[in-house]
């Protein structure tokens, strides 16, 4: 939705003042019209005030261009100023290129505060390492923070450590809320089980 022409000029007097949040918005605003050079000019103005969302959007910006050094960078900033989505795309950005051991530090900080992908794929990140115990921790987080790929991800770690009954319960939970795969995966340790008919509804509903 386009911003009047008073408001606009209201948030571009405001941005020029330098008001942190105003550039912010700004930048937003040419963001999501598509006009790249103004938003990165502002989120610069922005960043180099303190901004720590606007350190992050810069750092996306500079990401999807191309500019991996300058956005790791602002990730880097971002993240040590206590910003959770810096911390989890810096964590990202560093598992990309091969950094597990620092990656999995900032999924951790990013985790601790409370940012649910960050539990993901810190979860993730620890069943590759076969560190199940903690990848079994991290997914319940998630799970519990309302990650329900986590959910099913937790009832495939529990079927693989043997806990039949707790993989079950998994599956069901993330099936009742009409994940697919959670629903296979119930139809497929049902019928491991012997529960032919209930397995056989469940497959259906995994189908559609």
């Amino acid at each position: 939705m386009p911003l009047p022409p008073e408001t606009l000029a209201s948030l571009r007097r405001a941005a020029e003042r330098g008001d942190g949040t105003a550039m912010h918005n700004l930048a937003h605003f040419y963001h999501d019209h598509s006009d790249f050079e103004a938003a990165e000019y502002w989120f610069r103005r922005a960043a180099a005030a303190g901004h720590t969302r606007s350190m992050n959007n810069l750092a996306v910006l500079l990401d999807q261009f191309g500019e991996l050094d300058e956005a790791e960078s602002w990730y880097r900033r971002a993240a040590a100023a206590g910003n959770a989505n810096a911390m989890f795309n810096l964590a990202t950005m560093l598992y990309q290129c091969g950094d597990r051991r620092d990656a999995e530090t900032w999924y951790h900080h990013a985790a601790m505060a409370g940012h649910v992908d960050a539990m993901y794929n810190l979860a993730r990140l620890f069943e590759d390492m076969n560190r199940l115990d903690d990848a079994e921790a991290w997914y319940g987080e998630a799970a519990d923070h309302g990650d329900i790929d986590a959910v099913n991800n937790l009832g495939i770690l529990l079927r693989r450590r043997g806990a039949t009954t707790e993989a079950r319960r998994c599956f069901r939970r993330a099936a009742d809320l009409g994940h697919p795969r959670a629903m296979a995966n119930l139809a497929a340790l049902l019928e491991s089980q012997g529960a032919h008919r209930e397995a056989q509804t469940w497959y259906r509903r995994a189908a559609g």
